[in-house]
């Protein structure tokens, strides 16, 4: 039941008005990401095989909050970087597939920040690396 309320808070904190499909991130590491905007908050990358290297999501909230997310019928390794208002990097998880046959709910890790959290990008794990707490981003055009 938490989860799901987690779930739902989170669908209700997206911002669907963003009239952008993409954004050039450029992460702490120097990795440039061609982030597509989640359009599907719910889905996200579930069902997709593969991710390039340099390709991402981006789910954008109309506020801080702190989005929470699953790896729920996801295929592929991630990295999760949440990042707030100001393009500080809060939380990251790198994060394994979850494909449950049974009840999702009790077989799937929800991943929550501890800080508030505007954004959160999806990567490959790979690009994540050496990237730290309290590090910036860089965003074309600004997030």
């Amino acid at each position: 039941m938490i989860k799901q309320v987690f779930l739902l808070l989170s669908l209700v904190l997206a911002d669907s008005s963003s009239s952008l499909d993409s954004y050039l991130i450029t992460l702490p590491n120097g990795i440039k990401i061609k982030a597509e905007v989640a359009i599907d908050k719910e889905k996200g990358l579930q069902g997709r095989k593969s991710l390039c290297p340099d390709c991402g999501m981006v789910f954008v909230y109309k506020r801080e909050g702190f989005p929470s997310f699953w790896m729920k019928d996801t295929l592929i390794d991630l990295a999760m970087i949440w990042i707030d208002e100001d393009g500080k990097i809060v939380h990251i998880v790198n994060a394994k597939p979850c494909v449950v046959k049974q009840n999702p709910y009790t077989g799937c890790t929800v991943y929550t920040p501890p800080l508030p959290a505007r954004y959160v990008l999806e990567v490959n794990p790979k690009a994540a690396k050496g990237i730290q707490l309290g590090m910036k981003i860089k965003s074309e055009p600004p997030l």
